[in-house]
């Protein structure tokens, strides 16, 4: 996750399919776009999102529900036949881990949500690693200090409650979204983002907003213990949070303190920080019967790789012990982050005169050196998203590279690049992870499928936004895993994990979110920057919202605000 940016007001993402020409003419798409007339899809294979293999047949729709699934169907005279000969239907995708509330009444949806819509998602699940756009107290002093990842925008600047927000997305939003009620949010309503513990009346107060949130229909709570104000809270207060989510037998995710073998959680060197972080989270299940989440489960640094089976083994014990877990994941090797993931809190709060001092220099370099060596992580390891307008030269080149063609140390380079940027450059972050521990991951039955990106409006974009969820397709089926079982992860199991109603299967009485993919045609194109090929068709509540790559445009509003109860 990334620091807030400030967003000028230009449509990014249409603007380069244009000049790339993927828009294309959408209206031979779909004869009757934007009307509420049945739809009949012929000679489909159908994979249902249950992780059934595929079979023959035709689907109905009628206004935003799937009517009838059968072998073959006789539909209304006036219904719209769609032959889908020689392609797949699949329920749309579940984007389980996402950030998209924060954009959910953007004036500039197009750029936020159209990437995501052009690869298949049709629902998200938002409000992640602590920080939810609403779920606040009202009126509340320190409601200024919401949103230190991401910017509250004038539209849900309006809201602090998710009962009214929910009814606006409900009323403006492309997509579904359902959405966690983030612990720091609430937090921060009642004490603000600073270092002190709450007062009992104060941890009360966070409760209580955090209850209602949940009464109004959130799916539940997030953690973001890496984060202010989530790393401040001590373990009895995490309890609290959890039992209260269990009692309303709703998910909670976590973003542990530590996602690598050293970290500034801990001071321990006897035992990797990561597995420090899921003993917290493994107690705080076992006292709590919560149904937990664990949030991105990475390993940075390829020193922390060797970890991943004992850390695995952690969530595969808890869940043997009769406790509801799993876990998230995304099929990159790189995440974004902040530039100074790696640069300590002193340095930072130094004027520019005190840090340029040689022996200042010094004493950073040698704990620069002897982090990375621990972790085995380097300057090859982080690539610049955006640094700026007066640094554009650097954006795609690692700090390495930058170094090299400075005919400067990696070092100064770097902190060059922190300076100009006045410490809020945005990087790509590699060695997260490895090709063997996606696979494994990909194979564990407790895993869901998700991207955790979003879209940024300057420099080098996440690839997540481009195809994350049918790269998990295309990982599959190098690993000779059945497809179905592949598309349930991030469909129909997505669905039942958050308790999505009448989502996520390719069902009667269930809500037409539906892609038509030529299975043999996806390839993704992350690399490139455009969206996959082979995702014909994509449907959200009966609505054609993206075709052939090209996003659909109609005046009415395709998607719902997901209630939870």
């Amino acid at each position: 996750m990334l620091p807030r940016l400030h967003l000028p007001r230009t449509l990014f993402f249409e603007e380069v399919l244009a000049s790339r020409g993927d828009l294309g003419t959408l209206t031979s798409c779909h004869p009757r776009l934007g009307t509420t007339m049945s739809l009949c899809f012929r000679n489909c294979s159908i994979i249902d999102g249950s992780g059934a293999p595929p079979f023959s047949g035709d689907i109905l729709v009628s206004g935003e529900r799937i009517a009838q699934v059968a072998g073959t169907l006789v539909p209304p005279s006036d219904a719209e036949i769609i032959d889908c000969s020689g392609l797949t239907v699949t329920p749309g995708f579940i984007d389980c881990h996402s950030h998209n509330d924060w954009f959910a009444l953007s004036e500039e949806q197009s750029c936020y949500f159209d990437p995501f819509l052009l690869q298949g998602v049709t629902t998200f699940i938002a409000g992640n690693c602590g920080y939810s756009v609403v779920g606040f107290r009202e009126n509340s002093p320190f409601q200024h200090e919401i949103g230190s990842l991401f910017e509250r925008d004038a539209a849900s600047s309006r809201f602090s409650r998710f009962a009214p927000w929910f009814d606006a997305v409900d009323a403006h939003c492309p997509a579904n979204i359902a959405c966690l009620a983030g612990h720091g949010t609430a937090r921060i309503g009642v004490n603000g983002d600073k270092n002190t513990p709450l007062s009992d009346d104060r941890r009360a107060a966070m409760l209580e907003d955090l209850e209602q949130a949940l009464i109004d229909g959130a799916g539940g709570i997030s953690l973001g213990l890496m984060y202010e104000p989530g790393l401040y809270a001590p373990f009895d207060e995490l309890t609290d949070v959890a039992r209260l989510c269990a009692r309303y037998n709703r998910i909670l995710t976590v973003h542990p303190r530590a996602e690598s073998n050293i970290s500034m959680s801990y001071s321990s060197l006897t035992r990797s920080h990561l597995l420090l972080a899921l003993d917290e989270l493994d107690r705080l299940v076992r006292e709590t019967g919560v149904r937990f989440q664990h949030s991105h489960l990475i390993f940075a640094g390829r020193k922390t790789w060797t970890v991943e089976k004992k850390a695995v083994a952690v969530l595969e014990k808890l869940k043997a012990d009769g406790f509801d877990v799993a876990f998230d994941m995304y099929p990159l090797d790189y995440g974004v982050s902040i530039i100074t993931v790696v640069l300590p809190d002193w340095y930072q709060a130094m004027t520019r005169e005190a840090r340029h001092r040689p022996l200042t220099r010094l004493r950073l370099a040698a704990m620069v050196y002897a982090t990375t060596h621990l972790l085995g992580f380097g300057f090859s390891d982080i690539k610049i998203a955006y640094g700026g307008e007066s640094q554009k030269e650097v954006i795609g080149r690692s700090v390495a590279e930058v170094a090299r063609n400075r005919g400067v140390s990696p070092l100064k380079a770097y902190l060059d690049i922190c300076e100009k940027s006045d410490f809020k450059a945005t990087v790509l972050m590699g060695a997260y992870q490895n090709d063997d521990i996606i696979r494994a991951l990909m194979g564990n039955e407790m895993s869901l499928f998700m991207s955790d990106a979003w879209v940024h409006r300057h420099g080098k974009q996440n690839g997540g936004i481009y195809g994350a969820l049918p790269r998990f397709i295309e990982l599959g089926a190098q690993m000779g895993q059945p497809v179905e079982q592949t598309i349930a992860k991030m469909t129909g199991k997505s669905a039942a994990r958050f308790k999505l109603q009448d989502r996520g299967l390719i069902k009667e009485g269930h809500f037409a979110d539906l892609n038509i993919i030529d299975l043999a045609a996806l390839k993704t194109r992350i690399d490139e920057e455009l969206p996959p090929l082979g995702i014909r068709h994509t449907y959200v509540n009966g609505h054609l919202v993206a075709c052939n790559g090209a996003r659909i445009k109609s005046n009415q509003v395709t998607g719902h605000a997901l209630r939870i109860h």
